[in-house]
């Protein structure tokens, strides 16, 4: 399994959240969530910062599980990750 995914469960335990409830978080059905984790899907950037938002952490924790020492306050990142993400479609 992907890091990724080991990851975001450690953080799903830390902060009592059900797959379930992630899934209904981002708007996506528990089953594609299984999905994703069973088939070791990468994420696009956008699934990747949401997901990230929902369990208060970054994607590059969840990615290399480096420098958890993220704000509190990632609005400003998250705002032009989003921007981004908007111009690209």
């Amino acid at each position: 399994m992907l890091d990724f995914w080991l990851n975001v469960k450690e953080r799903l335990d830390d902060n009592d959240i059900s797959q379930k409830e992630l899934a209904a978080a981002i708007n996506e059905s528990y089953n594609t969530l299984q999905s994703w984790i069973t088939k070791d899907r990468l994420l696009n950037a956008e699934q990747a910062v949401n997901i990230a938002r929902i369990l208060k952490t970054s994607v590059e924790y969840l990615v290399t599980k480096q420098d958890h020492s993220f704000k509190k306050d990632n609005s400003k990142t998250i705002a032009l990750l989003e921007q981004a993400i908007e111009s690209l479609r």
